[in-house]
C-alpha cells in the first residue's frame, strides 16, 4: 500500500536522508509517499516494457530508465516512477544522480495495493507537470492504458487487452507477448505475488 506521511513540507534534502530499507519513497507537491518495494510479475512486465522501449535507445529516438531512478520536475522531489522514457532532445534532463525535467513517457505498473496511488495522485500530477504520455499497466487484470495530455488532462487514446497492441514511435507494442505466462512459474492472479 502507498502510505502518505502527514507532514507536509518534504523537500528532497529530507528525501536524501531517509533509510534506505528497501521501500520506494517519493514526494508529491511537498507530501512524502511510502510504498514496499514491487513483487515478482510487476517486475516480469517492467523489464519487458522497457525492452521495448530499449528499441528506441537503439534507434537513437531517446533513452529509457527503470526504477529506482529519481525524477525531479515540477511538484515531484522526486517520484520513482517504474518506467521513464527521455525522447532524444531531452538528454539535458540526465544529471549524475537523477533526472531533473519532464520526461516524454512515464509508465507505472499497477499493484493491488498502490493502484489508487497510480491512478489519482501520480496521474494528476504528472499531468501537472506536463508529461505527454502515460502508460498505466495492470498485470493482474492484463490491461494496458495508453494516456495522452491534451489541454492539461490525460485522456485515453489506447485502451487494451489479451490479442491487442499499439504502435509508439515505430514500435510495435504486443499484448499477449507482454501478458505472457512465464514458464513454470505461479504468480497468484489475484495479485499478491504482485
Amino acid at each position: 500500500m502507498s502510505l502518505r506521511v502527514e507532514k507536509q513540507d518534504w523537500t528532497y534534502e529530507d528525501y536524501c536522508a531517509l533509510p534506505g530499507d528497501g521501500n520506494r519513497y517519493e514526494i508529491i507537491d511537498g507530501r512524502l509517499y511510502v510504498s514496499p518495494s514491487p513483487r515478482t510479475l510487476h517486475q516480469i512486465l517492467s523489464r519487458r516494457i522497457q525492452d521495448l522501449l530499449f528499441d528506441l535507445e537503439r534507434a537513437n529516438q531517446g533513452f529509457v530508465f527503470n526504477a529506482p531512478m529519481d525524477l525531479k520536475m515540477p511538484g515531484c522531489t522526486p517520484v520513482q516512477p517504474d518506467l521513464i522514457f527521455l525522447d532524444s532532445s531531452q538528454v539535458g534532463h540526465i544529471k549524475e544522480t537523477c533526472l531533473e525535467g519532464v520526461p516524454t513517457l512515464l509508465v507505472e505498473i499497477l499493484s493491488p495495493k498502490t493502484a489508487a496511488y497510480d491512478r489519482v495522485t501520480k496521474l494528476n500530477r504528472y499531468a501537472c507537470s506536463g508529461v505527454l504520455f502515460y502508460w498505466i499497466v495492470d498485470g493482474v487484470n492484463q490491461s494496458f492504458e495508453v494516456l495522452e495530455l491534451v489541454h492539461g488532462h490525460y485522456q485515453i487514446v489506447h485502451a487494451l487487452g489479451q490479442g491487442d497492441s499499439f504502435e509508439f514511435r515505430g514500435i510495435r507494442f504486443e499484448m499477449d507477448s507482454l501478458f505472457a505466462p512465464i514458464p513454470g512459474a505461479t504468480l497468484d492472479p489475484a495479485g499478491k505475488s504482485d
